[in-house]
């Protein structure tokens, strides 16, 4: 094992302003670890992050044995550096505490956004150590990583994930179904489902490849800085990653269709060892392309023994990081003081099935059975769907009404957010169609409601317009729509700081428009009984 290059510095020898600031940003990293913990062991997008922390302190010390390390002067660019990373650390902690005191710190843009200031304060302190009148961390492309791989340690901003899943999504199932034809088997494409001669199958947004890409681009970062030194390898092996993801899970996709269409059962066994077994022959390829390139390259010269350098001193760099962390461990301490019981009595789940509706005269009501089966992925067994028909054809007019209710702190509001028509009903075949406008007041009954979200659906021949609710703490919020991180901030400003509340999410369709279908008695009778619970 090679010793740390001589020009480094020991952290015993460091200034003491110099070690207060590794441990701060070290007890940070360790913070956020702890934070995201349970989501890395539990999310199958975040498995990466348990390696995480063992993958960056491999790195912080292979950057210290660099045989050339490069340390900056001082000098007025990397205090300018310094400070605006700093700056960039301490908004987006602020960013991240404004969507956790609206919508709690297991959103997903709350946590990105830790994330970014972790990364922001890890690169301010980096440039400290890089000082060459510190010398602790050599400014090096494994330092880079190592700070640059917390990006990844974070769910990614909700709008961002849901548009590249639905896009890979739509990608894999035109891709899987052009194949299947080439190869002489009768397949189409509805929506993100692929209709077989006997079955069908559909690429849910986990079969998107989202997960490969990810945990390929961690395993391609890292070995670009483990593997291999020249900047066009480096660059060959990060781009070669998220390819060689995105291509086996196009690979797995297909292999699960054929064995579906030879009518093999693919749900549990099949599906699990896939899913498996691409992160593993994934990570192995671009491994073994890295080796290949590092058996092309000289071998690095060795660093000379016994040349210690000078003295180390403090910098002022050091001096804008220890600021940056006083700063945000007072926002910390802030947020994490009790702020005293709520004052109210945790509320009973309300009967959802008797907010609905007889159905009108003449009409038929049917309720969905088994939506039990949606628990574990909703977070709550409070959900109730029923379908009214005027008759038997494809015709006829159509109503469904449906509620999903959440006690106080069952789910965070990405949960809610991330399962509206937008993200589920285009992976069970519905394709979405323009319309004039996405957001409307209704009016029912001679009152206005709340904005709703509005879309258009069509399967096939049939379209249906549906109308949407999120109900938080009794009041609509003003984003049903994740992709908006203003809008979010918008949210955090008006509700501020509180407890976890009750979410209620209401969803109205319909193939009639709504100046129709509001002229019912049913309709009316439902959006009166909702009044208690905000709508």
């Amino acid at each position: 094992m090679k010793p740390p290059a001589p020009r480094c510095t020991p952290f015993r020898a460091l200034p003491w302003l110099a070690k207060a600031d590794a441990v701060g940003l070290g007890a940070a990293a360790a913070a956020l670890a702890a934070l995201l913990w349970p989501l890395w062991r539990h999310d199958d997008n975040l498995t990466h992050g348990v390696f995480l922390p063992v993958l960056a302190a491999v790195l912080v010390v292979e950057s210290r044995r660099d045989p050339e390390p490069r340390f900056l002067r001082p000098g007025f660019r990397p205090a300018a550096a310094c400070a605006l990373l700093a700056a960039l650390g301490l908004g987006s902690l602020a960013a991240a505490a404004a969507y956790a005191e609206a919508l709690g710190w297991n959103y997903a843009m709350a946590q990105f956004m830790l994330a970014a200031a972790l990364v922001f304060g890890l690169g301010a302190g980096w440039l400290g150590f890089a000082d060459e009148r510190v010398r602790l961390l050599p400014f090096n492309w494994c330092a880079g990583v190592a700070i640059a791989l917390w990006v990844f340690a974070s769910p990614p901003p909700p709008g961002t994930y849901a548009r590249l899943a639905l896009l890979m999504q739509d990608q894999v199932t035109a891709g899987v179904v052009g194949v299947l034809n080439a190869l002489g088997i009768a397949a189409y494409q509805d929506g993100n489902v692929i209709q077989l001669a006997r079955t069908s199958v559909g690429v849910s947004e986990a079969c998107s490849g989202v997960r490969s890409l990810i945990s390929c681009t961690v395993a391609g970062l890292f070995l670009s800085a483990i593997a291999v030194r020249r900047p066009r390898h480096r660059a060959l092996v990060i781009a070669l990653s998220p390819a060689v993801g995105v291509a086996m899970n196009f690979l797995r996709s297909l292999l699960l269709t054929l064995l579906a269409s030879a009518g093999v059962d693919i749900g549990g066994r099949w599906h699990d060892l896939t899913g498996a077994s691409i992160l593993v022959v994934t990570t192995l390829i671009v491994a073994a392309a890295a080796l290949w390139l590092h058996r092309r390259e000289p071998a690095p010269a060795q660093p000379a023994a016994g040349v210690p350098g000078p003295a180390p001193r403090s910098s002022p760099l050091l001096g804008m990081a220890a600021a940056c962390l006083l700063l945000a461990g007072a926002l910390a301490g802030f947020l994490s003081a009790p702020r005293g019981p709520s004052g109210a009595a945790p509320k009973a789940a309300p009967d959802l099935a008797s907010l609905l509706p007889a159905p009108p005269p003449g009409w038929t009501a049917q309720s969905t059975p088994d939506l039990e089966q949606y628990s574990t992925l909703l977070r709550t067994r409070d959900l109730v769907e029923r379908v009214y028909s005027a008759g038997p054809a494809l015709g006829d007019a159509h109503l469904t009404l449906y509620l999903a209710y959440w006690r106080p702190g069952e789910a965070p509001v990405s949960l809610v957010d991330a399962h509206t028509p937008d993200a589920c009903w285009p992976g069970t075949g519905w394709a979405a169609r323009k319309l004039p406008y996405d957001r409307v007041a209704l009016r029912i009954g001679g009152r206005t409601l709340a904005p709703a979200e509005c879309r258009l659906f069509a399967h096939g021949p049939f379209e249906t317009r549906v109308w949407f609710w999120h109900l938080y703490g009794g009041r609509p919020l003003a984003i049903v729509d994740p992709y908006s991180a203003l809008r979010l901030l918008r949210v955090a400003w008006r509700y501020g700081i509180g407890q976890p509340r009750e979410q209620v999410f209401v969803r109205v369709s319909s193939n009639r428009p709504w100046d129709e279908v509001s002229s019912l008695e049913t309709l009316r009778q439902f959006v009166a009984n909702l009044g208690p619970l905000g709508l």
